[in-house]
């Protein structure tokens, strides 16, 4: 049995990909790594051709798509804290927990299908388990990957963070729309922290809104990471779920049905495959 040659890498700054994500004034930006040098056009993006008649042609060079999905990437709006986070690095401290292996192989297949089938009749995935289990690492591996290998249209939105943007914008006069808008049509969307604060009747009726806008198109498909799972793991009383005891636990005491009301629930769940994780906080593992 022959050995297996060792890939031989040029840059290890980009690992040969060209480009590098960097933390730009809190969000990850994608920039072409110092690496690049494209020796069909020099930099100009553009290659001048001239055709057996002697008529001079410019046409875009391919080193152009790299510069296009950057630029897209850069829209997605991903914290800058998820800078380093990557299939590659996801797992990467072990013990890990056979669902968390098991994600990442629905992960991976996710955008295999994706790509198969254009974006048409996609169904999304939705990470449900405690904090600290790496569920935000792999829907932001996902959009790296869907973006700056496949250039497809992806937003990364905290829905909490949404929520408080929304409320500052009253007092600019900057209405709910003009907040909801760029990620209710966007072709990928990444809903983090579902759930997540208190779920007012004003919270839920946003939340409605985005999800009824995608449920209704098939050609969007959304992506989620909660807290909260369909079932407790240990049956708490009813006197035990004051809110008084704070919201950070919520999830030991709530289902997710029942902080987002059946109606979204429902139509989430058609809209996306469980994927359950279990294990560890890897914050708490680490040395």
């Amino acid at each position: 049995m022959k050995p297996k040659t060792r890939q031989v890498i040029d840059c290890n700054r980009c690992r040969d990909r060209r480009y590098v994500f960097i933390n730009q004034k809190g969000k990850v930006r994608a920039q072409l790594c110092t690496c690049f040098n494209c020796k069909l056009c020099d930099g100009s993006q553009r290659i001048f051709e001239e055709t057996l008649e002697g008529i001079s042609k410019i046409r875009e060079c391919k080193c152009n798509n790299l510069i296009k999905k950057i630029a897209l990437f850069n829209q997605a709006g991903v914290p800058g804290k998820f800078v380093h986070e990557e299939f590659s690095s996801y797992l990467a401290n072990p013990p890990q927990h056979r669902t968390q292996k098991n994600a990442l192989i629905h992960s991976k297949k996710f955008i295999e299908d994706y790509v198969d089938r254009k974006g048409q009749y996609s169904q999304g995935l939705i990470f449900m388990g405690a904090p600290g289990l790496g569920k935000t690492h792999l829907v932001v591996s996902i959009i790296k990957e869907l973006v700056m290998l496949h250039g497809v249209e992806s937003k990364f939105v905290d829905f909490f963070e949404l929520l408080r943007d929304i409320r500052h914008g009253y007092g600019e006069d900057i209405s709910e729309k003009d907040f909801i808008d760029p990620y209710v049509g966007v072709q990928v969307l990444v809903i983090d922290e579902l759930a997540k604060g208190r779920n007012t009747e004003w919270e839920l009726t946003i939340l409605d809104h985005f999800i009824s806008a995608r449920y209704n198109d098939d050609d969007k498909v959304t992506l989620v990471t909660t807290n909260f799972k369909d079932k407790l793991d240990k049956l708490v009383a009813s006197s035990n779920r004051s809110e008084k005891q704070g919201l950070s636990d919520a999830y030991k005491k709530y289902t997710l049905e029942e902080k987002i009301g059946s109606r979204i629930h429902s139509r989430l769940m058609e809209m996306c495959k469980k994927v359950n994780l279990e294990g560890k906080d890897y914050r708490h593992t680490q040395p």
